[in-house]
Order: C-alpha cells, then structure tokens, then sequence
C-alpha cells in the first residue's frame, strides 16, 4: 500500500468515528420534537370505593288516575216472569210482544164465568143481609119491642160476613185479569186465545230496561277506587263508536277468595232503549281522588313489614320510609306514605341500599307523568 493509499483510509476512518459520535454522545445538547402526554381529568364527584351507585327520582303529588278495565254483562233494572196465580184458560190477550205497558195495565184475561156467578150471588146476599140490618136499626131506633138487641147485633154481623163473601168474590174475579207490577216492555211469547194455563204457569215477561245495570269484576288491588257514585264509561261491540256513561251503585263488601276479585254493579240510563240486557260491555274507570304521592315502581321493595322505599335525606344518606300501595298506572305507582312532593326517593339499585350505607348518586331524574293510554 503506498503512502496516499494509507492516508485516505485514515482520513475516512477518522471521519466514520466523529459522524458516530456525533449521534450517541449523551453531552448533546440538540433536542429532538417532543411527546405530550394528557392526564386523566380528575373525577367531578369522588365517592369511596365501597359506595353503591344508584339512581334516583323525585316524588309527585297527583291524583291517581287510574284505569280500570273490565268486561261486564248488562241486565235490566227490572225483569220478571209473570206467572199465573190461578189456572183457566186465556179469554183475553191484551198485549202484544215488544209493546209498552204501565203499572197496572191488563196483560191476559183468564175465563171467570164461575168467579162471576159467585160474585153475582154474593153481592145478592149483601144486599139482602144490608136491607135486614136498615130494618132492624130502624126498630131498634124506635124502641120498638119487636126486635131485640141480640137480633139486631146477629143481624149487624150477618152483614160484615156478607161484606166479607162478597170481597172474596170480587178478589177471585179480579185475579183472573193478569196485569203488570211495573212498566216496562212485553218479551216475545206464544200466548194464544183458549190455551189453558196451570197455576204458576210463566206467562210473558217483563222487562224494565229504562236503565241497565251492569255487572263486572275488578281486582282487590283497586278496590280502594270502588265506590258508590264513581263514574264509569261503557262501549259495546253491538254499538261499534258509542260511548255509554254511567255510575256504580253497588259492590260486594268481601273479596272472592279464588279469582281475588270484587264484583261490581253500575247503571246505565237507556233513555233510547238502545241498549239491551244482555248485552257485554267494556268498561272502564278512570278516578281522579285525593293527590297522593306517586313514585317508580321500581323503587319499591318488600320486606317482613310489608313494601317500602329509600329516600334520601339531606345528606344523602338512605332513610327506610313504609308505603301502602294503591295504584298503578304505567312505571309509576301511587302509595300512602310519608313522603312529599319533591322528596328524592333511589330508583334503579335500591335492592343493593342498607341503612347508612354511602351512596354514589348518578343524575337525578323526574318521576315521569303516566298517559291514561
């Protein structure tokens, strides 16, 4: 290797060496760009490790307005079967089926020829024992002797027995004349003119539907909204679009013990004879009472002294408050409780709360303000 071949590799060695100490000497003062790195944001609300996180909502006070609904039979106010007190056979047909009639109208006329004749003797005999009486007053007036006392006393007493056969005879006569207890209207029936009639034979029957009363069932759990006088509306299938007010006017006083249910009777005027007995109702009541406090369903918990909830006192802490519940309408309920409006009650995670336990409270939220549907 000669001389210039031997200096121009110790000038690039030397050069190699500085370029590579250059780029790893820890001396360097020359920056390079710089990484930034974002801190977590601290938490808003820091809670200790152990607190139950829960939701909570605030109370209402609104009347409840319920929805009850049910399906009930219609029947006349009042319906009876006419029979016959007496047998005989039909003279008379007064009536026609579908007609009107009154209090006291005539419906059927049985023969009464017999009961004729005997009311016929029996007013002869009145007379008789009445003209028999005048006379032996008049004597008596006059102080005559030719009647006694006692003559006069057997005859006063023949002629009450003579009022008595001849009453007798007029109730047999008239019993023959089949009339109505009430007004209302003549069901269809097959009575025919000389068809014979055994006693307590059915006759025709008669309906008063001027009001309907109709019968239906609600659950225990509503029977704090039956009452007398409470309204209820009423649609039937036979009147598609027609709406039918009326009133419930009796309820029975015990629960039935397999279905848990209460029976119920409302009224329905029929002014236009447009509804018939019979017929199925939908019904439906709709109450507004006293406001109560209303909260979520959800909220609610039971334990060995029946339902409850967990409101939140000033400091947040969980205080056990007993509820009687009443109604519900949706994903709300009503109850008795010691609770106002605003009062803040835990929702969603109340089964995880305990007394004096730490809470972790997420937003607050509105009980929502159930729709009647």
């Amino acid at each position: 290797m000669n001389h210039w071949t031997s200096l121009i590799l110790a000038l690039g060695i030397a050069f190699g060496l500085g370029y590579f100490v250059s780029l790893f000497n820890p001396f360097e003062t020359t920056s390079s760009p710089s990484t930034v790195t974002i801190a977590p944001e601290a938490t808003r609300d820091a809670f200790p490790a152990n607190a139950v996180s829960v939701t909570t909502a605030e109370v209402r006070l609104t009347p409840p307005r319920t929805r009850i609904q049910s399906i009930g039979t219609g029947k006349a106010i009042r319906s009876i079967h006419v029979i016959a007190d007496v047998a005989g056979t039909v003279e008379k047909i007064h009536v026609q089926p579908n007609t009107d009639v009154e209090t006291g109208d005539p419906i059927v006329t049985l023969e009464r020829k017999t009961q004729e004749i005997l009311l016929g003797s029996a007013t002869a005999e009145l007379e008789k024992q009445n003209a028999s009486f005048a006379r032996f007053e008049t004597l008596v007036s006059q102080n005559s002797s030719a009647v006694s006392q006692a003559q006069l006393d057997e005859a006063r007493a023949s002629l009450t027995l003579a009022q008595a056969q001849v009453a007798e005879a007029q109730y047999e006569y008239d019993r023959r004349i089949i009339r109505a207890p009430f007004a209302g209207r003549i069901n269809l029936n097959d009575l025919t003119v000389g068809s014979y009639l055994p006693q307590g034979a059915e006759i025709v029957t008669l309906v008063d539907s001027s009001s309907l009363l109709v019968e239906f069932t609600v659950p225990e759990t509503s029977i704090s909204q039956i009452q007398t006088g409470v309204a209820v509306r009423l649609t039937t299938p036979a009147l598609q679009g027609r709406v039918f007010n009326g009133t419930i006017v009796a309820f029975d006083s015990s629960i039935d013990e397999e279905f848990r249910t209460v029976r119920v009777r409302a009224e329905v005027q029929n002014p236009e004879n447009l509804l018939l007995p019979g017929m199925t109702f939908s019904v439906s009541l709709a109450s507004s009472d006293t406001p109560q406090p209303m909260v979520p369903a959800v909220s609610i918990l039971w334990n060995q002294n029946g339902a409850y909830v967990w409101r939140l006192n000033q400091d947040n802490t969980p205080e056990n408050v007993a509820v009687v519940l009443r109604n519900r309408l949706g994903d709300n309920v009503w109850v008795e409780a010691d609770l106002s409006a605003g009062d803040i009650v835990i929702k969603d995670g109340a089964f995880k709360v305990s007394q004096g336990a730490t809470l972790a409270l997420d937003i607050e939220t509105k009980t929502q303000e159930p729709s009647d549907g």
